[in-house]
């Protein structure tokens, strides 16, 4: 029986829907990154891979645009660090912080992340049909919105 049709999801299926897409894409990204012979990649990356491709925040700006603690970012940034993924400057507007920017490592693993988001949105928008597709994507920007 589809989830939708489930009595007992009914009132939960939006949470339900929405949770199980977000495992689907998350194996799924992180098969593909795997497929392509980089280790390590974790779909919770994701969010700073695109956040910091061709761009440099500090740890805070990050944690701000991810709508996550600063320890959290810090933590996942770490993380990142650790696998030689991304890298910190001095920051010359404010000595106190620094800047992350991804390493040569993080700018090729983001440019495969990059093509595999980019192929799996080109086949959604075939198989769904552009309009259908843009259509959902405008009503989950809509909702995000209205938890903002």
């Amino acid at each position: 029986m589809p989830l939708s049709q489930n009595p007992n999801l009914v009132f939960n299926s939006l949470f339900v829907l929405s949770s199980k897409l977000k495992r689907l894409l998350d194996n799924y990204i992180e098969s593909e990154i795997e497929f392509k012979g980089i280790k390590n990649f974790k779909a919770s990356y994701l969010p700073v891979f695109l956040l910091l491709y061709n761009s440099a925040n500090t740890n805070s700006q990050i944690a701000q645009l991810l709508g996550v603690s600063k320890q959290a970012s810090s933590k996942m940034l770490k993380e990142m660090m650790a696998l030689g993924l991304i890298k910190t400057q001095k920051n010359k507007a404010d000595n106190r912080s620094s800047i992350v920017l991804l390493s040569a490592k993080g700018n090729r693993m983001a440019l495969e992340v990059r093509k595999t988001i980019h192929r799996l949105t080109e086949n959604y928008k075939s198989l769904m049909g552009k309009p259908q597709f843009e259509t959902l994507v405008e009503g989950l920007e809509n909702i995000i919105g209205l938890h903002e």
